[in-house]
């Protein structure tokens, strides 16, 4: 039973594949006789069709003039009508040139900097020369990067008189000395590096020793500078207290560097900025 299933399978599948065929070479040869390109307008035939009594390439046929007419008509030359647009032939035209020029890859884009060419090249060539110790700059390792300020201030009524003013100063381990001002130095002798210093807060903003007996003044000024010698939180406690002292001593109040009334938070900022300044300087060696 499978093998006649199979048998009939094989004669249909034969009869499919002959039938394929023959219809096949009916096909090419009912088009043999008709070649057309692929892009041919069939709207060109039409119009061909149209238009009787041309050729082909449009010429239409010579007309022939009768002896009498010779001489008027010697001038006159066979009229050639050509058709208004030529599709066929212009796609045709299209491809030839389509196959003699060659595709060129697409490249990428030049830049052209024409403004470049206006520069004088002794201008644009140079070497720079090496920086002798004369040129380097000078940089003073004294110049201070922060410097903190407190000042102390008593009310109009009252003023800071010269010799008491002295007294304080030197029993808070200050000294006389350059600028014409007070010093803080690390030894409360008077010796060692400077930590703070007190400067008169109003003009002439120094401190005359020999006429110390006139001085009165309603303010000071002490300031610290970062860096510094020491501990800077140290430096500035100590600073700190001796500003307290004073304006206890006088009936004054301390105040911070923008003039206002020193409070704990604006105490607390001293300290952060102190901070602050002592880890940018680990960071930065």
């Amino acid at each position: 039973m499978a093998f006649e299933l199979r048998l009939v399978f094989i004669i249909i599948g034969a009869l499919i594949l002959g039938a394929l065929l023959l219809h096949g070479l009916w096909t090419v040869r009912k088009n043999a006789g008709q070649p057309r390109h692929r892009y041919y307008d069939e709207s060109v035939k039409e119009n061909t069709d149209k238009a009787e009594g041309f050729d082909e390439l449009g010429v239409g046929a010579v007309r022939v003039v009768k002896k009498a007419d010779n001489a008027a008509a010697s001038n006159v030359k066979p009229e050639i009508h050509q058709r208004e647009s030529l599709p066929r032939t212009s796609l045709m035209q299209s491809e030839e040139v389509q196959a003699e020029l060659p595709f060129d890859e697409p490249q990428e884009p030049r830049l052209h900097f024409a403004a470049l060419d206006e520069v004088d090249a002794a201008e644009m060539s140079f070497e720079a020369e090496p920086i002798t110790a004369a040129e380097e700059p000078i940089t003073s390792p004294e110049e201070p990067a922060e410097v903190l300020i407190l000042y102390v201030l008593l009310p109009e009524n009252k003023e800071m008189k010269g010799p008491d003013l002295l007294s304080l100063l030197l029993t808070l381990g200050f000294k006389y000395g350059d600028m014409d001002i007070f010093h803080r130095h690390q030894d409360s002798a008077g010796s060692g590096a400077v930590l703070f210093s007190l400067a008169n807060m109003f003009n002439p903003g120094t401190f005359d020793l020999e006429n110390i007996n006139k001085l009165a003044t309603r303010g000071v000024s002490l300031f610290m500078m970062l860096p510094g010698p020491g501990e800077p939180l140290q430096n500035f406690n100590l600073m700190h207290n001796a500003a307290k002292k004073l304006a206890e001593e006088f009936g004054g109040q301390v105040l911070d560097g923008q003039r206002s009334v020193l409070t704990v938070q604006t105490v607390r900022h001293y300290v952060d900025k102190i901070r602050e300044f002592q880890r940018q300087q680990l960071i930065h060696g």
